[in-house]
């Protein structure tokens, strides 16, 4: 039997950007609810590789790299409170990541960006093809043409971060449903004030759209143009009890991560293939071919799946984080592409502030609704 259900801010989409911006109000004492279609965190989260590479993303200074920065630079402290909230640990892993040059240009692009890192106030270190294989090992990577390595660079493990945030979110008072879809807006004197879902009615003061790749669709209901649509992206994982390296390997196209749970992580492919999420044999061929040609040693470790999720691409590379335009009531958190994970942090953070009416502690000017999204 249906039901209506009344909360102060509903969050539609469970992945790791919804589930982070309920941890920030719950930690503010707003009174959220969470709704997921699927399973939390069972879309780009799960599939994601999980780097904080605030660094090793970026391919030139501004705002996505000032947001990343800043959203990499508050994750000790949001381990130490999620362990001392409920004891989950999202497996912070801190050797850094080496961004591999294969060619003279990349080398040259690197060498380049190193520059403009440290006059940020990076850290950023050159290596030699001979400097890295002292400490990589020759029988860890091929030849390169060096590489820089970014200490300040980590990873965490996707779904034991999400399980953190959730468990944590819920014991300071936010309240979550699975399985359970958005079929459609709750709209008064136009604002909204809800949504319908197949359970009934939920009706709120404030609506988060933190529904990644689906953003775009949903908007289309309220005529709004939302500039966000899917990018397919597959990944592989790899069993390992002891992986051949502690630090991240990224070269083009592909990126390399041991695990604390002794699993490698190798990704991932950009595909512009609508809302199919299905892993297909050649993607995971050249996939597995690039790694191995960079790292011979994944040759010898068993297979264990592939994965396969869609990200939230933006037209401009940038999420899109506000209210929107002629749609009071109605926020977004989405557009975050390959760095949900990182940028997670810092969403949650402003979002809450923007949703407690708080001066946002970034200038969320570049990543506005209203810089994109027609009405």
């Amino acid at each position: 039997m249906s039901h209506s259900t009344e909360t102060d801010v509903l969050i539609v989409g469970g992945g790791v950007i919804g589930v982070a911006i309920a941890y920030e109000l719950a930690k503010a004492s707003v009174q959220t609810l969470v709704i997921e279609k699927d399973n939390l965190g069972s879309q780009s989260t799960r599939a994601g590789a999980g780097m904080l590479g605030a660094q090793v993303e970026m391919m030139a200074a501004g705002p996505m790299y000032e947001l990343g920065v800043t959203s990499r630079a508050l994750f000790p402290t949001l381990r130490e409170e999620l362990l001392e909230i409920c004891g989950c640990d999202m497996e912070l892993q801190t050797p850094g990541i080496f961004r591999v040059a294969v060619n003279e240009v990349d080398r040259q692009e690197l060498l380049t960006r190193q520059v403009w890192q440290r006059s940020a106030g990076q850290r950023a270190e050159w290596y030699e093809d001979d400097e890295l294989r002292r400490i990589l090992g020759d029988d860890v990577i091929s030849a390169t043409y060096g590489a820089l390595y970014l200490p300040d660079d980590h990873q965490v493990r996707n779904m034991a971060f999400l399980l953190g945030l959730v468990a944590s979110a819920k014991a300071l008072g936010a309240q979550f449903r699975e399985q359970t879809s958005m079929s459609g807006f709750l709209t008064e004197n136009g604002a909204i004030v809800g949504v319908h879902t197949l359970n009934g009615p939920i009706r709120a003061n404030r609506v988060v759209l933190a529904t990644g790749a689906w953003t775009g669709l949903l908007g289309r209901e309220l005529n709004l143009d939302i500039p966000i649509h899917p990018v397919k992206g597959q990944s592989l994982l790899l069993n390992s009890y002891a992986p051949p390296t502690p630090y991240t390997i990224f070269t083009h196209g592909c990126y390399i991560l041991p695990k604390r749970n002794g699993q490698v992580y190798v990704g991932a492919t950009e595909e512009e293939s609508g809302f199919d999420s299905r892993p297909n044999l050649g993607a995971l061929a050249q996939l597995s071919n690039q790694a191995v040609g960079l790292m011979p040693s994944l040759a010898s470790l068993p297979f264990v799946e592939p994965i396969a999720g869609l990200r939230p691409g933006s037209r401009d590379g940038l999420p899109v984080l506000g209210g929107v335009p002629g749609a009071p009531g109605l926020y977004i958190a989405s557009g975050h592409f390959r760095n949900g994970v990182l940028l997670s942090a810092i969403t949650g953070k402003v979002m809450r502030e923007v949703l407690t009416g708080q001066q946002t502690s970034v200038d969320l000017t570049p990543f506005s609704v209203a810089r994109s999204v027609n009405t």
